[in-house]
């Protein structure tokens, strides 16, 4: 199983970036919902995805192994997002030009959003940063043509889901284990998928959200 592509970069960017601010429940979930719900859609979407204590004992297990990486994670998923003509636009300034502090904040906060769900438990706050995460997306730029699509959250999802897959197979010899793990792994991006995605079409006002 060692044909995975690699992660470019592999240093240890050992700084960590200032924990997530606390959120409005409310404003995160669409302006519908209110705190008490965060607990429900998480109890909701650990049961479809069968996301167990044991899942989660694995998640945690992989500290050592994937923390190292969060910022090369990054770092190439966006030299990916830019590679491609119909994403690269979120990184363009108006003159074709890369918009190089936007670039580094969207890094930077992806690197954050990576630590923390490798490092902290899957719980309501956990979920009300993840809600958030998706409003900042859903709402990113000053008309709808900036907004970033939802579908494109999906492809980041797969990207980091690849690059944890490589790392994992070759930092984990026996195959139960490294099979039990990339599936817990599975079943947390799901998780902060849907999480992500339940704000977007409340949040876009937009048909062609996704």
């Amino acid at each position: 199983m060692n044909d995975h592509n690699s992660v470019p970069g592999t240093s240890s960017d050992r700084r960590r970036p200032a924990p997530p601010q606390p959120v409005d429940s409310k404003r995160a979930l669409g302006g519908r919902r209110r705190g008490p719900d965060f607990a429900r859609r998480l109890a909701s979407v650990r049961a479809l995805t069968g996301y167990t204590a044991d899942d989660e004992a694995l998640v945690r297990a992989t500290r050592e192994i994937l923390l190292p990486h969060a910022r090369a994670i990054a770092d190439a998923l966006y030299q990916h997002l830019i590679s491609h003509p119909e994403t690269a636009v979120y990184f363009t300034l108006p003159d074709g030009g890369p918009d190089r502090p936007h670039l580094d904040a969207r890094v930077h906060s992806l690197t954050s959003w990576l630590q923390a769900i490798i490092e902290g438990p899957l719980d309501e706050r956990a979920t009300a940063y993840a809600a958030t995460i998706g409003l900042a997306h859903a709402q990113r730029g000053a008309s709808p043509v900036r907004r970033v699509k939802g579908r494109y959250m999906v492809a980041t999802m797969s990207f980091v889901m690849a690059a944890l897959t490589a790392l994992l197979d070759d930092a984990i010899d026996e195959r139960d284990v490294l099979i039990a793990t990339i599936a817990a792994w599975c079943k947390l991006l799901a998780i902060h998928l849907d999480l992500f995605l339940t704000v977007y079409g409340t949040a876009a006002a937009n048909p062609h959200w996704y």
